[in-house]
């Protein structure tokens, strides 16, 4: 199977080196700048294309890895240059849209899906060592075994999904990454108030952070869960939400909200004297 991308950023670039991995051809890249074609066709030792005509007609298949905004453009674009695409499947690897964005190729005779990993592209080295236990999100037309196919060969699970719940599937993906590293952040912040600088807190965070993600991997959020709210410590929640001043409104209604939401899960295995729930409940509904 011969594949080739529209867009060259760091989505396409580590997972066009992933197929390869994986015995896949990758023909090469299309993009708005011809520069990044051209540097992820180096790293890959693939074309660098001009003509989104001539990728087609090289290609088996077409990625689309461009910014959410620019699918449905890069899709029109794609149509716009073939006189058909039967034969030929098109996919995007946005999390948060569904395949419909395609519809233009799918009316061009395209067989079309969406393909999401669920991992983060940070550094394009240790993305494409990732994709190895990465799970994968799939959604298109009936022909899904095409994609299948291809998580089957590369040996990865894949979460199946209707349209209507990209959305929702996409917000969890936003949840427990992008807001993760905005709550640890938020942390940070919070350290800088005694003093401790940014580099040395994060330093002094990671074992603790690596350890919580390895017991909920383990264990499940229910059992994984520690702390004063999951011990039903209320002077010590109380303590905490009385040392916000009164310019640091906002960093204690965030607090008080992610208790109430720790308080929710804790109640599930953890917590269960009714007293200090109703005392927990009664401090964190302050903020």
């Amino acid at each position: 199977m011969k594949i080739g991308f529209i867009g060259a950023g760091k989505v396409g670039l580590c997972f066009g080196l992933y197929l390869q991995q994986n015995h896949f051809t990758v023909t090469g890249y299309f993009s708005r700048s011809f520069q990044s074609a051209q540097t992820a066709s180096m790293k890959t030792g693939t074309k660098s294309f001009d003509n989104i005509n001539e990728l087609v007609s090289n290609s088996d298949g077409i990625f689309i890895t461009t910014n959410d905004d620019q699918i449905e453009t890069a899709c029109r674009q794609l149509a716009d240059a073939v006189v058909t695409l039967k034969n030929k499947f098109v996919a995007h690897m946005s999390g948060a849209l569904s395949s419909s964005a395609l519809e233009i190729a799918r009316k061009k005779g395209a067989v079309t899906f969406s393909l999401h990993p669920l991992q983060a592209f940070a550094d394009v080295d240790k993305s494409v060592a990732d994709l190895k236990s990465c799970y994968f999100g799939i959604e298109g037309q009936e022909q899904s075994e095409i994609l299948e196919d291809i998580l089957n060969q590369t040996g990865n699970p894949f979460l199946k999904l209707l349209p209507e719940q990209k959305t929702r599937y996409h917000i969890v993906a936003c949840v427990v990454s992008n807001y993760l590293v905005a709550l640890i952040d938020y942390g940070l912040e919070i350290f800088g108030t005694i003093g401790i600088d940014t580099e040395m807190g994060l330093q002094a965070l990671m074992p603790m952070i690596r350890g919580t993600v390895e017991n909920i991997g383990q264990l499940g959020t229910e059992k994984a869960l520690t702390g004063p709210i999951a011990r039903g410590d209320t002077q010590t929640i109380q303590k905490q939400m009385r040392i916000f001043g009164a310019e640091e409104t906002e960093q204690a209604s965030v607090y008080g909200f992610l208790g109430r939401l720790t308080l929710d899960l804790a109640m599930k295995d953890r917590l269960t004297d009714d007293r200090k729930i109703a005392q927990l409940k009664q401090i964190l509904s302050k903020f």
